[in-house]
């Protein structure tokens, strides 16, 4: 990290597939960890899918839940899912993807106090 780097919270609000926001998410945390870092993305409403190990792209797409798994283990970063979006969706302890946590807005505000800025993806 470079002396002006910054420290990023991304909230990503998308599914995987039918939606931008989480491929958005991805791409734009992939170009920040070169230079900032990211303590955390919290997956939140229909977001919590992008956590969801039965999830099975076609092979000729991007595995965008498996994708996330690796750059958060690389860079060193927590993705948490809110525990009530994804009670509601049927995304559970029992089906996580990888590297992927339950968590709560509780957690989400601690990320974001840790932060310098939070960028949200709809």
């Amino acid at each position: 990290m470079q002396a002006n780097s910054q420290i990023f919270t991304l909230v990503v609000e998308g599914a995987p597939y039918g939606s931008e926001s989480s491929s958005l998410a991805y791409l734009f945390a992939e170009e920040t960890v070169k230079e900032h870092s990211i303590n955390g993305v919290f997956f939140y409403m229909e977001g919590v899918f992008n956590a969801n190990s039965l999830t099975n792209p076609a092979s000729d797409e991007f595995d965008l839940v498996n994708s996330w798994s690796r750059l958060a283990d690389r860079a060193g970063f927590k993705l948490l899912i809110c525990s009530a979006a994804g009670e509601r969706r049927g995304v559970t302890q029992q089906n996580l993807a990888p590297g992927y946590q339950i968590g709560t807005l509780a957690d989400f505000a601690s990320l974001s106090m840790q932060s310098d800025k939070v960028v949200q993806f709809k």
